[in-house]
Formats: C-alpha cells, sequence, structure tokens
C-alpha cells in the first residue's frame, strides 16, 4: 500500500483545516498516511484518539521538538502544510527534506495556509515543491497577483512543478510545464456543511499524484471529494468506490457551482 507523509500542526480545536483531516482522506481512498506533527500535552490523547478512528499512523506524534520521530522510509509522496513551514523548525527541516526528496523522486505536495504573517516560509518552500496547491485568495496574499494564470506562471518560475489554484465555486486552475487548463466543480445535490472541503480536495489531488494521473485529471477528482465533502455534515471523506461512482453519476457544472 503506497504509504503518504504529512507535516502539520494540529490541536484537538481544530482538527479540520490540518494534515489530519486530509490523511483521514486519504485513508478512505485507500492509500496509507502517517503524520508527523508536534501537539500539544493535553491534546496528545484526543488527538490519537482520533488517529485510531480513521487509520492514520500516530507514530510520530510528538510533544517536544528535541524529542522526535521521522520515520519516512517507503514513503510515496508528503505534503506539507503552509503552517508547519511557518516556524524555524518546520521550515529547515522541511528545506532539507525537499532536497532528499527531489533527489530520491519523491513528489512533496505544498498547501498554503497562514500565508499573510508567513509569506516568505512558504513562498522560499514552493521553490522545491513539485506540487504547489494554494487558493486564488491566498495567492494574492502571498506575490499580489490575482490572476490564476499569472499566479500559476509566478511560481512555475520560482521552481515549482506543478501549480494548483482553487477558485471556490469555479473549481480549480492548474498548469504545469506540459499542461493547463480549468477544471469545474461538479454539481451539488445538496449543500449541508462546507467544513473539511479543502482538506478532501487535497487527499483527492494528492491520490491522483500518487497514481501518477494528467494534473487535469487529478484535479478533477479533487473536485469531486470536495463537493462530496460538502454534501456532509462534519468529516467526511469519500472511498475510492463512492468516489467513482458520484464522479459517474453527476455531471459538471462549468459556470461555476450555484448550490451554495
Amino acid at each position: 500500500m503506497r504509504k503518504i507523509l504529512l507535516f502539520g500542526t494540529i490541536d484537538r480545536e481544530r482538527i479540520s483545516g490540518s494534515a489530519a483531516y486530509v490523511a483521514a482522506g486519504l485513508v478512505k481512498l485507500g492509500l496509507s498516511a502517517a503524520v508527523f506533527a508536534k501537539v500539544k500535552p493535553e491534546d496528545s490523547e484526543s488527538l490519537r484518539g482520533f488517529f485510531t478512528e480513521n487509520g492514520i499512523d500516530d507514530e510520530m506524534l510528538f510533544t517536544d521538538e528535541g524529542k522526535y520521530l521521522l520515520n519516512d522510509s517507503g514513503i510515496s509522496a508528503a505534503f506539507v502544510t503552509g503552517d508547519f513551514v511557518a516556524d524555524e523548525f518546520g521550515f529547515d527541516l522541511i528545506r532539507d527534506l525537499c532536497k532528499k526528496y527531489k533527489s530520491l523522486q519523491i513528489p512533496v505536495i505544498l498547501a498554503t495556509s497562514n500565508c499573510r504573517v508567513f509569506s516568505d516560509s512558504i513562498n522560499e518552500t514552493a521553490k522545491n515543491a513539485s506540487v504547489f496547491l494554494t487558493s486564488i485568495e491566498d495567492a494574492e496574499e502571498l506575490c499580489g497577483l490575482s490572476d490564476a494564470k499569472k499566479t500559476a506562471e509566478h511560481y512555475l518560475s520560482l521552481g515549482a512543478n506543478k501549480v494548483v489554484i482553487t477558485l471556490d465555486k469555479q473549481g480549480a486552475y492548474y498548469k504545469s510545464r506540459v499542461e493547463c487548463g480549468s477544471a469545474p466543480t461538479f454539481r451539488a445535490d445538496r449543500v449541508v456543511d462546507t467544513t473539511g472541503a479543502g482538506d478532501a480536495f487535497a487527499a483527492g489531488l494528492i491520490s491522483g499524484i500518487i497514481e501518477e494521473l494528467p494534473l487535469g485529471e487529478a484535479v478533477v477528482r479533487a473536485n469531486a471529494c470536495g463537493c462530496m465533502a460538502i454534501q456532509h455534515e462534519g468529516l467526511y471523506m469519500p472511498s475510492a468506490d463512492r468516489l467513482r461512482e458520484y464522479m459517474l453519476s453527476h455531471r459538471f457544472v462549468v459556470e461555476g457551482c450555484k448550490d451554495y
């Protein structure tokens, strides 16, 4: 089973929007996921319970930066959240790992967060990312550009191999050195809760990258995962079978999702 190593910051008050939700989505899609993250001692027990419930490897959760275990043997890809590279410890660690993983041809997917305060760290890390994932709102904070095409070209020129920019209801824009385009979202039958939609999108994208799908196909899969997530309350991540069924039975909304 292919293993993804995720780097993030997690606490029990904010599991959504973190590496933990993305890891849960990857497990549901049939992949193995392990999270490397510093957690507060008082949060450790409840977070480990979440990991156990969702089949996530918790071996690398730690409470002290001086006492951590990093086991990256046998990984197929790495996912890094922007908040992880926001402090010196995370930035230095990922900078060195990016070099290592590049030589081993292990893709590193970097997703933005906390970009207004930590834009320098995120932009520097993006130079060595295999895939740079951001929203159009975050992109404007990071590089001052509000146009998806120009933003993608900017990060490709910095050194990223592939760029994916989410456009809310309009789907997503993607660009690599060999392909580019816009991937429309899917029509939602209902909208219940948008919590975790971005995490579901990331999980779908990573699974497509792991399977070496063309970037456009991986983004379409990611859009489907995000659209499925908003139709359920709380954390919802589709299984591979449910995702396949959904993509076959639902149509695109080319002009943008009008259901929420």
